[in-house]
């Protein structure tokens, strides 16, 4: 199971008020970007980021140049091609370079080294080249060491990388990294690294090892679901998630539960299937009839 992209990534300043649109004007931007990252964090970067891409356009409108606004643009639009066969990427991310070498300028130019190895990690992911990615974030903690960002970054490429090689024991690393990640994070709040992401990053890391342990899980799940902000897409798939590691541990009426409440937020798919699933599982655990005699 790939994660979805982490990275956390706005389309005018004008005052807008009704009908769920942003008032951004009044906004410095400063603000701007903590409220953009709000909105990303609330949908782990892999829901409905509109309302962040707003926040971030308006920041870019105030300053053409804004590397960390122009960055989080660029990997929410970068996100979707890790959805296609890695044959495919190169065609479709080869759109994106010119803007790509525009922020690694950026970052050069400003003597922003770390980020400049942060930013160059993460594009190497999304060729599957996990050999450099981790290189360059390996340079970026050389020189920010108490970075819960780079520390984040290098724990979820070693899932990745540990995922795509059917590594357990990479996977586990990367856990132990977030870990580490989330008790700097608590020491040295950061508006790019928000705490409840962490409990639905570990959770997804576990369920794709080769040999998950669903109890895990379901914690980490179950964690998720009572301090995330519910609504959201993000929210919806975490109870379907959770329904799938309930079913595989066995309780396939607490499976059944979390499916019926992934789709009262939303309606999609694999929520449907996993209702069905554990209808049958249900089904399954019902004691047979005795023999007639």
């Amino acid at each position: 199971m790939r994660r979805a992209l982490a990275a956390t990534c706005l389309a005018t300043v004008a005052a807008f008020v009704s009908a769920g649109t942003l008032s951004l004007a009044a906004d410095d931007v400063e603000t701007l970007m903590g409220k953009a990252m709000a909105e990303l964090s609330k949908e782990n970067s892999s829901g409905d980021t509109s309302a962040a891409e707003r926040y971030l356009e308006a920041v870019l409108e105030a300053q053409p140049n804004h590397l960390e606004a122009q960055w989080q643009l660029l990997i929410l639009r970068m996100a979707p091609s890790r959805n296609v066969p890695l044959s495919e990427r190169p065609r479709i991310l080869a759109a994106f370079s010119e803007s790509y070498s525009h922020i690694a300028k950026l970052a050069k130019d400003s003597r922003n080294e770390a980020f400049l190895h942060y930013t160059t990690a993460w594009h190497a992911s999304f060729y599957d080249d996990y050999d450099r990615a981790l290189s360059e974030i390996d340079k970026a903690l050389a020189l920010e060491p108490r970075s819960a960002r780079y520390q984040k970054a290098k724990g979820t490429l070693l899932i990745e990388a540990g995922q795509l090689e059917d590594d357990d024991g990479e996977v586990e690393r990367g856990i132990a990294i977030l870990r580490r990640a989330r008790e700097q994070a608590r020491t040295s709040p950061s508006m790019f690294v928000h705490d409840v992401q962490f409990d639905f990053d570990v959770a997804q890391a576990i369920a794709g090892m080769q040999q998950p342990r669903w109890p895990e899980v379901i914690e980490h799940y179950e964690r998720y679901i009572q301090e995330a902000p519910p609504g959201t897409k993000t929210y919806a798939f975490a109870l379907n998630n959770v329904s799938v590691a309930y079913r595989r541990a066995g309780d396939c009426a607490r499976a059944r539960e979390s499916a019926e409440k992934a789709l009262t937020v939303m309606k999609f798919g694999a929520a449907e299937m996993n209702k069905r699933y554990s209808d049958f599982c249900l089904e399954m655990q019902k004691p047979a009839p005795a023999a007639a005699h």
